[in-house]
């Protein structure tokens, strides 16, 4: 059949075939991110700018009627950024406030948690911080998986590697996932405030 169709001109397709052989073309991973994130249950905001960054965390409090000074968080810069309280206590229980503004380590594109430690959450244990946590981030910070972002973690941070690593669980109303359910004593509703620029 071949040689007939070379013989009376029969055009090719310039298009090539997929094979079954091939994997499938993964996603970018930022774009891998957002949609496991998102998928979860995550609040995903992306932001191009400083100034929409803040616009989107006075929307956030807005659509949960809180004061910024109901928001807490417990780095000084990030708290005067985006006025709000800073509290200093490195232990106890800060799940009486209505939401804490903190920054992350790295987002894990593979399974779009939040990867977390000692220099964002202190001492704390993800079950004692309020139920509604606004993570601020960097579009850099994405990492294929937990793999690359402990490999990234322990190039960062050469001389003392942080402790309290520990990743956020994404709190999803009526869900049969029998393994979800036994996360969700420590799961909480997350707002990602990216930014990219």
């Amino acid at each position: 059949m071949g040689l007939w169709n070379n013989l009376f001109g029969k055009k090719k397709s310039t298009k090539p075939e997929k094979s079954p052989y091939f994997p499938d073309r993964e996603d970018p991973l930022d774009l891998a991110f957002a949609k496991k994130f998102t998928t979860h249950g995550g609040f995903f905001l992306y932001n191009d700018s400083s100034d929409l960054v803040l616009k989107n965390f006075k929307k956030i409090c807005q659509e949960n009627t809180w004061n910024q000074s109901e928001v807490i968080s417990l780095n000084q810069n990030l708290a005067e950024r985006f006025s709000t309280n800073s509290i200093d206590q490195t232990s106890g229980e800060l799940n009486h406030f209505k939401a804490i503004l903190i920054q992350c380590e790295f987002l894990l594109s593979n399974t779009g948690k939040v990867l977390l430690s000692n220099h964002q959450i202190k001492h704390f244990k993800i079950k004692a911080l309020p139920k509604t946590i606004i993570v601020s981030a960097k579009i850099s910070q994405i990492t294929r998986d937990v793999s690359q972002g402990m490999t990234k973690l322990k190039n960062k941070y050469i001389d003392a590697i942080p402790t309290n690593i520990t990743t956020l669980n994404i709190k999803r109303e009526n869900t049969e996932d029998k393994k979800y359910q036994n996360e969700k004593t420590s799961s909480k509703n997350i707002y990602l405030l990216l930014e990219d620029f």
